[in-house]
């Protein structure tokens, strides 16, 4: 076997390493808003988004009595019946046929409870609908519970305040108090939903929390963060708590724990939190959460950080992320030509050597060493590099891979219309469905590209004639499910190979 086609056989491993582990673990358009004031409205204006009352796992329920808040960039719901946020959608990002994006519904965000106390408190409103601050009010046994939530203009950032008062003349000992931060289904057939990233930060390495592995988990923090393809949950408390999640059933609920502590006769205790729920893309949520460590680090994840921020440039000028994609990889190839140029004519100068370099093989068959140095001879005689045909594509590598986690969680490709039948980039392209298999076009284009490619590589062994058609049935395989925006810039690498081979072997005969 060829050294070409074992390193063709290893970027297909890495390839498949990366898939795993972006499924197991994005500076962007600018966001184009209008400068609107905050929007609190009370449940007597909202009768349209009225929801029935649902019993849900952890015994919330969803009442009708909801108040509406929001900005220019998301609309939230909270319902009455124990002071949580039930619904959050946001205005953009919005695929064909959508209103909203919406992020949950029946959610039980900021719910309470306090010590051993079973079902819900109904909580009163007493901030006035006009103000930016929504101030939720509940008595419970000499204790005045109070909600502040305040909305920001062009953030997703929400703060909320828990305070509990004292309203007894005696001191008081408050039971230890659970608050609900989120709870999302996961669902394995649905690749924004399958993966959950949960983490947990007090300054040090960020805690990671595996909802595959592990059931249930208590961590201590200041920082508590869950993430999806699209989605970001954000918590940032004043001083350490305990977090807590619990996958039940493929269904993730995660909170925090303030422990029991005394109050005094009128004291008032304060709890603030600071809240994101907002796309999980680092060149959006970047404006608002500081801590890089959130949206992840390494060599891979940095390098895709600078491919989107140089396709976004192209984007600029070219106001569509399809045509974008196909500039940019153009713009890779053309870059890359002179190494793609060297590795092919190196393939053709191994292929005249392969003769000699069995009669060497054969010869020297009992004595490795003999037959190394005999085979670095012959090399050095035709000044031919034995590592020529794989160095080029050690060191695009990167970029390969970079390019494919910067468009694999881009929230700008997310309802993103192309041309043709391609109207969604984060989608995989299905025209139609045979039964249930979808018929997705450009994966086909892919394969029959590789297919021409691999026919095009030189290739004298059998194994490697046999490799022609299996590794574009692999790539077929392995990216069939895969979004139309990824498979693009794929199909187009491959087409754009095929020139430049052709081109490469034409000047090369002549």
């Amino acid at each position: 076997m060829k050294e070409e086609t074992r390193v063709m056989i290893a970027f297909v491993l890495a390839l498949l390493v990366i898939v795993f582990f972006s499924m197991t673990s994005k500076r962007g358009k600018p966001q184009q808003t209008q400068e609107k004031s905050t929007q609190i409205e009370t449940s007597e204006s909202v009768q349209s988004k009225s929801v029935e009352p649902i019993q849900s796992e952890t015994n919330y329920v969803i009442s009708n009595n909801q108040v509406k808040f929001g900005n220019e960039l998301y609309t939230g719901y909270l319902d009455l019946l124990g002071g949580k946020i039930v619904s959050f959608s946001l205005s953009q990002y919005t695929r064909p046929g959508e209103k909203e994006f919406t992020f949950f519904q029946n959610g039980i965000m900021l719910a309470d409870e306090i010590g051993e106390e079973t079902g819900q408190s109904m909580y009163s409103l007493i901030s006035e609908p006009s103000e930016k601050s929504l101030i939720l009010r509940s008595n419970r046994n000499n204790i005045d519970v109070q909600k502040k939530i305040e909305v920001f203009p062009s953030k997703y950032t929400l703060s909320a305040d828990l305070q509990i008062k004292n309203t007894s003349k005696e001191k008081l000992v408050v039971p230890a108090i659970n608050l609900y931060l989120g709870c999302l289904v996961l669902n394995r057939h649905n690749a924004e939903d399958s993966v959950v990233e949960f983490l947990v930060t007090n300054g040090g390495k960020p805690y990671k929390f595996n909802a595959a592995r592990q059931m249930k988990e208590k961590v201590s923090g200041n920082v508590c963060a869950v993430r999806t393809r699209y989605q970001m949950y954000y918590f940032k408390t004043d001083m350490p708590v305990e977090f807590n999640v619990e996958n039940r059933a493929s269904r993730l609920t995660w909170g925090l724990k303030i422990p029991s502590f005394e109050i005094l006769p009128g004291e008032i205790k304060s709890f603030p939190l600071s809240c994101y729920v907002g796309p999980s893309d680092y060149f959006v949520a970047r404006n608002e959460i500081k801590d890089i460590r959130i949206f992840g680090t390494g060599f891979f994840v940095s390098m895709g950080r600078i491919i989107f921020a140089i396709l976004n440039a192209i984007y600029r000028v070219i106001p569509n992320w399809g045509w974008a994609i196909i500039v940019l990889t153009i713009l890779i190839k053309v870059l890359f030509f002179p190494l793609t140029r060297n590795s092919l004519r190196s393939m053709k100068q191994m292929q005249k050597l392969r003769p000699y370099l069995q009669d060497i093989q054969k010869k020297y068959k009992d004595n490795p060493q003999m037959m190394q140095k005999e085979m670095m001879n012959l090399y050095k005689e035709y000044k031919i590099n034995p590592f020529g045909g794989c160095l080029p594509m050690l060191i695009q590598l990167p970029i390969f891979v970079g390019f494919f986690l910067a468009l694999r969680g881009s929230i700008f490709l997310r309802g993103s219309r192309f041309i043709l039948w391609i109207n969604d980039l984060s989608v995989p392209d299905t025209v139609a469905t045979i039964g249930s298999v979808p018929i997705n076009v450009l994966p086909i284009l892919m394969f029959v590209s590789s297919f021409i490619q691999q026919r095009m590589t030189p290739a004298v062994e059998q194994s490697q004639k046999f490799m022609n058609i299996l590794l574009p049935l692999m790539m077929l395989v392995l990216f069939y499910s895969f979004s139309s925006g990824l498979l693009l810039y794929w199909v187009c690498m491959n087409i754009l190979g095929v020139f430049e081979q052709y081109y490469i072997y034409k000047i090369s005969k002549n």
